[in-house]
Formats: structure tokens, sequence, C-alpha cells
């Protein structure tokens, strides 16, 4: 639970230090909303309280005030997040389950000083703290797609259908999850031009610009990760290619055999290798000198 007083700097107050709602900023969990007496055009419908059943980013534009819900996609050892927020009058109110709206404050706190007086600058604030880190978590899918392609260079590919299922599922995600926040960045931006002065404005277009740079970011790795699975899938050709040629280099070799198991398999009466005292050897001999002269011949033309 914290509450602040918005103004060039955050200020921590205490709830009972709160006489008049005016410029005020509250982080709270879903469990604490109850002990705490907040005006009622702060409190979120309880459909947006369901922090659990949120599965995208979507603002609610009303008469007196503005909802937004936020979820944010899970990443390696790091679970889904979700963040609630109200922005009545001059207040904000976030709903916090997970604990990404405090990581976000500190982040705004530690920025570099500006004018931000007012709830429009904290929420414009909010918003690049929640995408400030996220450049450098898209170079890191890059590099687990670099990975995955030296895997299937190396031929270590036991392993590549799963993670590069995983990695191209949380591409996807994050790629609807930046357009997500674009149209809720887009449609705050229509709805709200008299409640921004000239700093949150320009922040805002900031925002939207970075928003659509990692939006491209993720769609260039989406095709990357796609040249990647061609790659992969080449290389199972290749190898499969390969199989076909040895079974029919070996076929090749040994269709001799076969004809001449074929024809002494008749067992004509008058056949004179049947009484040769040296039929068996013979046949023997040549079946080894057709077999070695292909062989030869099949390592001279390379073949193999």
């Amino acid at each position: 639970m914290m509450y602040y007083h918005i103004a060039e700097t955050l200020k921590p107050v205490q709830p009972e230090e709160v006489e008049v709602w005016e410029k005020i900023a509250v982080i709270l969990k879903p469990e604490e909303l109850e002990a705490n007496k907040l005006p009622s055009m702060l409190l979120p419908p309880d459909s947006m309280l369901c922090t659990e059943k949120l599965r995208g980013c979507r603002l609610v534009v009303e008469q007196n005030r503005i909802l937004g819900e936020i979820h944010i996609p899970a990443r390696p050892h790091q679970q889904e997040k979700q963040i609630v927020f109200t922005w009545w009058n001059s207040n904000l109110l976030f709903i916090d389950p997970d604990g990404e709206a405090c990581a976000c404050v500190e982040r705004v706190k530690s920025m570099r000083p500006h004018h931000a007086d007012g709830a429009d600058d904290l929420l414009m604030d909010f918003y690049l703290a929640l995408i400030m880190d996220d450049l450098s978590h898209i170079q890191n899918m890059e590099e687990r797609i670099t990975g995955l392609e030296q895997m299937v260079l190396d031929n270590r590919t036991d392993k590549f259908i799963r993670q590069m299922s995983m990695l191209r599922k949380e591409l996807n995600q994050y790629n609807r999850y930046y357009d997500q926040l674009n149209d809720m960045v887009t449609c705050l931006q229509e709805n709200t031009t008299d409640l921004l002065d000239e700093c949150s404005t320009g922040r805002l277009q900031y925002i939207l610009r970075r928003l659509n740079r990692l939006q491209e970011e993720t769609q260039m790795l989406r095709e990357y990760a796609g040249q990647v699975s061609s790659e992969y899938q080449a290389q199972v050709d290749l190898g499969q290619n390969r199989i076909m040629k040895l079974l029919t280099i070996v076929t090749t070799i040994f269709m001799p055999l076969s004809l001449i198991a074929a024809w002494y398999g008749m067992n004509f009466v008058h056949m004179p290798e049947l009484h040769w005292t040296y039929g068996y050897p013979a046949v023997i001999v040549l079946s080894a000198l057709i077999v070695g002269g292909c062989i030869y011949y099949f390592k001279k033309k390379r073949y193999w």
C-alpha cells in the first residue's frame, strides 16, 4: 500500500494525511481496497478487479474518469503480470496484484527531473517506465534465436522444435502486447487533449514512437525466427536426402547380385555351372568383383 502526493517529485504520504483528494496517487493490492476509504469515482468496476482474468490491454473512457487494463506477457523465469488503473480528476489509482506498478513508480522516481506535477505527467512517466527495459528483453530474444540457428548449423536439433515453438509464442504475445499498448496510448491521446499539458503531450508522442519501434523489432524477430525454422527444415530435408541417396547406392550395388541369384536360381537341367566343381567359388568371386567395382565407381564419382 502506497500513497503519494503528485508534485515535481512524488512525495510519500500516509493515508490519514489525505484530507482533500487532489493530486494523489495510490498503489494498492486488490485485497487492500476495502480497508482504504477511497472516493467512489476512483474505484474500478468489479469486472476489472478480477485481474487474473485480464488477457489484454484496453482503455475505457467514461464521462468523468478513465480506466485502463494492462496485461504484461510472461518472460523466462517471470510470470505474467496485470495492472488496473483509474484516472479521476487529478488523482490516480493503481491496482497492483503482482508488484509491477510499484516497480514502475520506483523507476519513475529515478527518472531525470522534468516538469511533471499532474496526474497526466505521472501516467505518461508510468507508461515510459513500463516499457523502459523492453528493448533489452527483445535483444535477449534475438540472442536466443541466434543460439537456435547455431544449433541448426551444428546439427544439434534434438530440442529445436520445442524451444523454437516457445520462442515464437513469446514473440507473438509481445507483438500483440505492443500493438494493444499502442492502441491504448492512441486512444488516450484522442480522448484527453483537454487533460494533457504540453510536457505530457510531448512524452506521449515519444511513447508512441517507442512502442512503434518495439513492435517493429518484434516483427523483425518473428521473421528471423521464421528464417531459422526454414533453415531447420532444409537441414532435415538434406538429412533425408542423404539417407535416400545412401539407400539408392546400396540398392544399386546389390542389384547385380540379385540378378545373379535369380538367374542361377532357375536350376535348368542344362545349365553348365550347376555341375561345375568351381561354380560356387566362381560366383562368390564374381559377386565380390561386382560389389568392389560398384563401390570404386561411386567413390570415384563422389556420389558419397
